[in-house]
């Protein structure tokens, strides 16, 4: 594990055919960027250094990818930490920490923030 810049650019995939994880526009809801209960705070994505879109993604057919910058989830007060999967099939795997379940504010800025990846041809 290691420290993550405030550059580092972090991949999270969602679903594509569900409007409760995409707005009208095509733009992630804050659904994205909300950890599950079962998650206890925390939200998993990919450091992109360390990966590519193609392998993030796992299924173009059924996911998109947006990309937020670690710099804005320091801003709302939350921490990234490097988490590789301990089965080694994913060493980009990271954790976003700190979310409050019930918090609705910092997932939605987190979906502001968030730049889509739009096409495969941007995979």
């Amino acid at each position: 594990m290691f420290e993550i810049s405030e550059e580092t650019l972090l991949l999270r995939r969602y679903y594509t055919p569900f409007s409760k994880y995409m707005n009208p526009d095509g733009t992630p809801t804050s659904r994205v960027f909300k950890p599950r209960e079962k998650d206890q705070g925390k939200l998993s994505v990919d450091l992109k250094n360390y990966t590519t879109y193609e392998k993030s993604v796992l299924d173009p057919s059924k996911f998109f990818m947006c990309e937020v910058s670690n710099k804005v989830v320091l801003e709302i007060g939350l921490e990234t930490i490097h988490d590789p999967l301990e089965d080694g099939t994913n060493d980009a795997h990271a954790l976003i920490l700190t979310f409050e379940l019930d918090d609705e504010i910092k997932p939605g800025l987190l979906a502001r923030k968030a730049r889509i990846i739009r096409s495969i041809a941007e995979y």
